[in-house]
């Protein structure tokens, strides 16, 4: 198995986590957009979700430094 730097958070461990409770959000992708994110996934053995949400949160950091 590979080693990562990401590592899984143990339920409750995190104020956020201690509900347990997920919220689902909607995406629209191209299917160019599809085949490259599953690619990606497949590459980094990750979920296509998991990284879907880190390139949301790291697009979300660069717009809020480029707003300071």
């Amino acid at each position: 198995m590979t080693e990562t730097t990401l590592q899984a958070t143990p339920k409750g461990e995190l104020p956020h986590l201690k509900s347990g409770k997920r919220k689902s959000v909607q995406l629209r992708l191209t299917p160019s957009e599809h085949k490259e994110l599953m690619q990606a996934a497949k590459r980094d053995h990750r979920s296509m979700s998991f990284v879907a949400c880190r390139r949301y949160q790291a697009g979300l950091q660069l717009e809020q430094s480029k707003q300071q």
